[in-house]
């Protein structure tokens, strides 16, 4: 009768410990940041909104043509099409840094643009991310290594340009 009993805590522990809740935790530290041309954002919330809904659907479209990194500073060139009354980036980043080595985290760039017109002239900009600022405050040593994703926020994971990998050591 104990085997029994143990067996069915076992269980019931392991049941619990693998459910799949997709409701994200509510981000306890939300930042919202209005820099030069874009606006950056730590929210864990927003930032598993945009890992789900990626897609031309969720951000307007737009390309990232590269991504650089020096020290502490990276630039995001993007590029999308001119003609819209509103044109706007985020870059949300979820504030987790993954333990690993070099440490790698991950940025999502999105695109809200409305009232635009059947224009073909493409526009070229360059989003200058303060990394000390912005996401490595601690000044912790590591993260001058840290490797960074940036994703585009209107495509799927797969297609071309749709993540870009960024270091120092590019």
């Amino acid at each position: 009768m104990k085997k029994l009993s143990l067996l069915l805590i076992m269980a019931s522990l392991v049941a619990v410990s693998c459910t799949n809740d997709d409701t994200p935790e509510p981000d306890t530290a939300p930042v919202t940041i209005e820099k030069e041309n874009y606006t950056f954002m730590k929210n864990a919330g927003l930032y598993g909104t945009a890992e789900k809904k990626r897609s031309e659907d969720y951000s307007s479209p737009f390309e990232i043509v590269g991504v650089t990194r020096s020290g502490n500073t990276m630039d995001i060139t993007v590029s999308f099409q001119t003609g819209c009354e509103t044109n706007k980036f985020e870059v949300i980043w979820d504030g987790l840094i993954m333990e690993s080595y070099p440490v790698q985290t991950r940025i999502f760039v999105k695109r809200n643009a409305s009232g635009c017109d059947d224009s073909d002239e493409i526009e070229t900009t360059v989003l200058t991310v303060d990394l000390n600022e912005l996401i490595f405050q601690g000044n912790d040593p590591q993260l001058k290594d840290a490797v960074i994703t940036v994703s585009n926020a209107s495509k799927t994971t797969g297609m071309q340009n749709a993540d870009v990998v960024a270091s120092d050591k590019d």
